[in-house]
């Protein structure tokens, strides 16, 4: 390992603080370092090309953004929390030394990622294709508004969510927004996929757990204001009859681990209550 990129938060000046130390000790032990923002990781990817590790300082949105970057390259990202929940993250600063001496030396474990692909359609034409490691959003505009969604699994009818939105997640999502919406919490390292409305009005749908080759498909029936969202992000315009396609990647997130599998349980509740 040669070559390690150092990701941070501008906004946060613990992430910033942190990253320059982070950055500067690696240096003195002979790495090449890429120290920098999402933002310019995005205007030019080949900053970080040929890493080898991608350190990301911050909470879940950052580590969100650092995935983005990570992703198309199959870059291992080391997460470490400095957000209120973290829950991608299972290191802190105070772990970091050890935990980074550790995977240098050839430690630790690689923890894939289920991920999402989505395919937006308009008059059975491809608009755009997006890849999620949270979720995908489908959700009213307007705030007086209801949505008609019309849900499909592998092709059979399954129900017309009239709802704030429905959302797809990955297990790793499971904590995030699915979570503020009633769905369950899945073991990160499964593959599963998780259907879940948002404020659905006089369904008797619960929150679903598919198997993960799964296609979901959501038909928009309301005329009314909506949005897809990606991973919180993009938050693309919807029409009436606009179709959206999710199912799993063939692509997956890789997380740089230290700490055996079972530590997402010991923390789980402690995170919840945001100790």
């Amino acid at each position: 390992m040669r070559r390690i990129g150092v990701l941070y938060n501008p906004l946060s000046e613990n992430s910033v603080r942190l990253s320059g130390e982070v950055a500067s000790w690696l240096q003195s032990q002979g790495f090449e370092v890429w120290r920098g923002h999402s933002q310019e990781g995005r205007e030019d990817p080949r900053m970080i090309e040929g890493e080898e590790l991608m350190i990301a300082l911050g909470g879940d949105g950052t580590i969100l953004r650092a995935a983005r970057l990570a992703i198309p390259h199959r870059i291992p990202i080391l997460a470490v929390a400095l957000g209120r929940l973290s829950f991608m993250a299972e290191i802190g600063p105070e772990e970091l030394p050890s935990g980074l001496q550790a995977l240098l030396a050839g430690g630790g474990w690689r923890d894939a990622r289920a991920l999402l692909h989505t395919v937006l359609r308009r008059d059975g034409r491809v608009l755009a294709e997006y890849t999620a490691l949270n979720e995908v959003v489908l959700s009213r505009s307007d705030v007086s508004r209801v949505l008609n969604v019309d849900v499909q699994v592998d092709g059979a009818p399954l129900t017309t969510y009239h709802a704030d939105g429905v959302l797809v997640a990955t297990a790793t999502g499971s904590t995030a927004y699915a979570l503020a919406a009633g769905g369950p919490i899945v073991d990160p390292r499964s593959k599963a996929l998780l259907l879940v409305s948002v404020a659905a009005h006089l369904t008797s749908v619960p929150s679903m757990v598919l198997h993960e080759d799964t296609v979901i498909t959501l038909h928009l029936k309301s005329r009314h204001h909506a949005s897809l969202a990606i991973d919180g992000r993009e938050n693309i315009p919807l029409q009436a009859g606009d179709e959206v396609e999710v199912r799993r990647s063939s692509q997956v997130c890789i997380f740089a681990r230290i700490q055996p599998p079972s530590q997402f349980y010991a923390r789980l509740v402690r995170r919840l209550r945001r100790e």
